[in-house]
């Protein structure tokens, strides 16, 4: 697994403290998380904006990839390492508890966007498909 320095250098991105942090809890956590819950584990003096913009430039640059549940809350997620924050899977969201999850394996066609009802002139940028449920810890 590559360090979050190395990530950032890959991308000619300064190493700053945020950065850094930022990249080590998404690193370690197994599911997307809100911005909320990521500034929960940084040092206390860390600021919304920084996290914000920290949360901005890595999704930008595809480090990052970002979904939107049904609350409209945005949660991060580490991308698929070597090919860019590909999005390109489904998400499981927990209507228990509101857990999302990154179906890496259940991938979405690019090809999507050609089967549906768009007229011409439209640019699809991604899919976004979200499967909804209960959890295992919920169901117990």
């Amino acid at each position: 697994m590559l360090e979050p320095a190395g990530l950032l250098g890959r991308l000619g991105l300064r190493r700053t403290p945020a950065r850094v942090k930022v990249l080590e809890i998404l690193l370690h956590h197994p599911h997307p998380l809100s911005a909320p819950q990521i500034l929960e584990q940084l040092p206390a003096d860390t600021d919304n904006v920084t996290l914000y913009r920290t949360l901005n430039t890595l999704t930008l640059k595809k480090l990052l990839h970002r979904i939107r549940g049904d609350d409209r809350i945005w949660r991060y997620g580490m991308g698929q390492l070597g090919q860019g924050a590909r999005h390109e899977h489904a998400h499981f969201v927990c209507d228990r508890c509101g857990t999302m999850e990154c179906l890496s394996d259940t991938p979405v066609s690019p090809k999507a966007a050609q089967y549906s009802a768009l007229g011409p002139g439209y640019k699809v940028d991604y899919s976004e498909v979200l499967m909804h449920g209960t959890c295992p810890d919920c169901k117990k």
